[in-house]
């Protein structure tokens, strides 16, 4: 068993999250049930007789299930193929929560349930966006606009007002609270619905969300140019770990003290300026250096996605996950040598069954997939020789189905909704200065929506969870506290886990652009240590 910020592209992931799930998400901050919020004694039928027939709704079944706990399981297909599962415990606690997916989906997925939202007591859904698929497989979209749509924005909105009614006459008893968990395209499918169902959730948690769909696919296929030049061979990247521990290694020993500690976790990585010129292979000298090429390569990463003139299409990287199997390796670099399946490319998410597409890395797979079936519907896109001055044009359609980037988030806020944005400092999959760019966006259009809508940044977490920081929080817990005491969290506490998943330190996450403050003194795994100070 490995630890979570281990986590490896294998079975392991699932395991890990089950545990989590399970044990530690339970001890840590889940609400205890009581008689009182778990309903009355007498338990609603569990069989499809009792569910009401809705419009363009087919139930495919309804199962007893005992684990984890006494619940209801209703399988069904919502239109021609958005499939969904919903969960209703025995002891209810009045809420509802949907889990987002992540990847291309292509399975029924549900991350709420890795918050143990139905230990808890929630009614909990979750939905394939309507097409069945690996998560790395775009080829779906192919041809398909309705799957486009489905995948964008109407399934998770659909499946969430089917879960309410089917909740409802489960429990003959009006919902309290409504709420939406996700992280990476659940992120995404989290900011879709605070901008274009402002209705649907009271409370929604986006975690390094994928706004711009679009955007993140000129940075993969340009980073994927970078490292395999030659589409046909994709054994091995043109940044390999040698490179990778070379360039950590090199800007942790100017900068890990920054922050007061030095403990491989980089505060605030904006605040590292190293000159990566230094790292260049001079004279005959071909080790411990970087060629003309790989630091070419290098840049692109940290400097983003350009169109030929040298406009910015989207952010890079700051410092961070260069060296970890989670971070770099697993999204950006890779090669078939070193992995021949990414069938869990995203810690925690099932590839369903479904076979793995040939992929050197997860940025392969996104990038071609965005390109060739969301884009230009053309299997036969190449990024060879592609030039992406007419990128942004070409790309309108499809930005307008898939990117989640209107800041205007006024209409989730009347309703009285509160929005929890989180994103990892080491984050590999989707670059964190683009959750800044768009949280900083939603202040400028209103000054006002920092009193519902709160960004916490995560130093040294990879994507979603993982890395050398603390990466453990029941985000679940935290929304609901904040709906229903109307107060933003000021701080919060986020946790090691150790081999058992038992909590082994912890630190606080502040409200950006706060950021965690070290006493000087006090242990640096305990939280104690720690307050929030104004960013510099």
């Amino acid at each position: 068993m490995v630890e979570l910020r281990e986590v490896t592209v294998n079975t392991r992931a699932t395991r890990v999250l089950a545990l989590v799930a399970l044990g530690t998400l339970l001890t840590l901050s889940l609400p205890a049930l009581t008689q009182e919020n778990a309903g009355d004694n007498a338990q609603p039928a569990c069989s499809e007789e009792s569910l009401p027939q809705l419009p363009d709704v087919t139930i495919n079944s309804v199962t007893y299930e005992a684990q984890p706990v006494a619940h209801c399981k209703v399988a069904g297909v919502i239109g021609k193929e958005i499939n969904f599962e919903l969960l209703l415990p025995e002891n209810w606690n009045g809420k509802f929560v949907m889990g987002g997916g992540g990847g291309f989906v292509g399975s029924v997925m549900n991350t709420s349930l890795m918050f143990g939202s139905l230990q808890a007591g929630y009614a909990t859904v979750g939905t394939d966006t309507g097409h069945k698929g690996h998560p790395l497989d775009a080829s779906w979209a192919y041809n398909n606009l309705e799957r486009l749509v489905n995948f964008g924005h109407l399934a998770v909105h659909r499946t969430a007002v089917t879960a309410k009614a089917l909740i409802k006459a489960h429990y003959k008893k009006d919902i309290t609270n409504s709420y939406f968990v996700g992280c990476s395209t659940g992120g995404r499918q989290a900011l879709v619905e605070a901008q274009r169902y402002p209705e649907d959730f009271d409370g929604i948690v986006a975690g390094a969300p994928s706004l711009d769909y679009t955007g993140i696919s000129a940075l993969a296929t340009q980073i994927t140019r970078a490292m395999y030049p030659d589409p046909n061979n994709l054994e091995k990247a043109l940044i390999g770990p040698k490179e990778q521990k070379l360039i950590e290694s090199y800007y942790l020993e100017q900068c890990d003290g920054l922050d007061g500690i030095k403990d491989g976790i980089l505060n605030d990585p904006r605040k590292c300026k190293v000159d990566l010129e230094k790292l260049l292979c001079k004279g005959g000298n071909t080790t411990n250096c970087l060629t003309r090429e790989q630091l070419a390569a290098v840049k692109v990463i940290y400097e983003g996605a350009k169109d030929s003139k040298g406009h910015s299409l989207f952010p890079g990287y700051p410092f961070g996950s260069e060296n970890s199997l989670g971070g770099w390796s697993r999204w950006l670099t890779g090669g078939l040598k070193y992995h021949e399946d990414l069938g869990e490319f995203q810690g925690g998410i099932e590839a369903g069954g479904f076979e793995a597409p040939v992929s050197p890395s997860a940025f392969y797979g996104f990038g071609n997939g965005i390109m060739r079936y969301f884009i230009y519907n053309d299997p036969e896109w190449s990024y060879v020789n592609y030039k992406y001055d007419r990128f942004r044009k070409d790309a309108e359609r499809a930005a307008e189905t898939l990117n989640a980037t209107n800041p205007d988030l006024s209409a989730f806020r009347k309703h009285g909704g509160k929005l929890l944005m989180y994103t990892g400092w080491s984050d590999a999959a989707i670059p964190p200065g683009s959750v800044i760019n768009y949280y900083e966006d939603v202040l400028a259009n209103d000054r006002t929506a920092a009193d519902d809508v709160r960004l916490y940044m995560m130093p040294g977490v990879e994507h979603c969870f993982g890395g050398p920081g603390p990466s453990f929080v029941n985000f679940l817990t935290e929304i609901d506290k904040w709906v229903q005491s109307g107060t933003a969290p000021e701080q919060i506490t986020v946790y090691w886990l150790d081999e058992k998943m038992q909590p082994t330190g912890s630190r606080i996450l502040c409200p950006y652009p706060q950021v965690s403050k070290y006493d000087g003194k006090g242990d640096t795994r305990d939280a104690s240590s720690f307050g929030c100070v104004d960013g510099d």
